[in-house]
């Protein structure tokens, strides 16, 4: 069983300070130099100490295309969604129906029923 490390509230201020100051370029840099190997342990300790100014950023650069089309699919999503909603609302109120109508008709076996129904409307279909 491998023994868990514990760091000192001070180690881990002095850690991050040196990257402040520029002693380490990245977390990772800080991590090996004095070997912790948790691969986010640092980072954690930049993210507690309110320093997220030293985390790398990640800038997305996107042509007005490109938001235009993310704007369109979006929509394009929210539309389907929507259908999906209605299509299975739809198929609820169908299913209820059909079971008022058999009880109202005795149709006892409603799965023979929607066989027979399924073939003869199969048969039309074909005519």
């Amino acid at each position: 069983m491998k023994d868990t490390i514990r760091y000192s509230e001070s180690f881990k201020q002095k850690v991050v300070n040196e990257i402040s100051k520029g002693k380490f370029i990245s977390c990772g840099e800080a991590s090996q130099a004095y070997g912790i190997s948790g691969s986010c342990t640092v980072r954690a300790w930049v993210k507690k100490y309110g320093r997220t100014d030293l985390l790398p950023k990640v800038i997305k650069v996107e042509s007005e295309n490109d938001i235009d089309e993310i704007k369109a699919l979006k929509k394009h999503i929210a539309e389907l969604e929507k259908t999906v909603t209605e299509l299975a609302i739809s198929d609820v109120m169908n299913k209820a129906y059909f079971d008022i109508a058999c009880d109202k008709f005795g149709v006892s076996d409603k799965v023979a029923f929607k066989k027979k129904v399924d073939a003869k409307l199969s048969g039309e279909s074909e005519q």
